[in-house]
């Protein structure tokens, strides 16, 4: 099933999916790892653990957390998963040092003449 992950999260089939409702019914409504009660003001969320079944998701491919849990833990793996990628060195030094006017002097006032 190809979904966009923003459409899938927002629709009922997720909010009311069996896996969904499974996985905080499990966890007893509490952060699996703060545990922390999910509240009307500060309710639980539930991370996809894989993408495998992604649309189809099964209790196990799912974790209750709290907000504050699921940022910690979606930041390590975003971590993880970029520490492997070495950046790009650019040299930025003719971007600006090169003489360029603000605009075109032509038109109106060449604002490198206040230099």
């Amino acid at each position: 099933m190809n979904l966009h992950y923003r459409e899938h999260i927002c629709s009922a089939r997720w909010r009311l999916g069996d896996a969904r409702l499974g996985e905080l019914e499990a966890a007893g409504h509490r952060c699996r790892t703060c545990y922390e009660p999910g509240t009307s003001e500060a309710p639980l969320e539930v991370h996809h653990r894989t993408y495998e079944r992604f649309g189809c998701e099964a209790i196990g491919d799912l974790t209750a957390l709290c907000r504050d849990c699921h940022r910690v833990i979606t930041d390590e793996i975003r971590r993880r998963r970029y520490v492997t990628i070495r950046p790009r060195i650019v040299d930025t030094a003719p971007l600006y040092e090169r003489q360029v006017p603000l605009f075109d002097p032509t038109v109106g006032v060449n604002f490198n003449e206040y230099r």
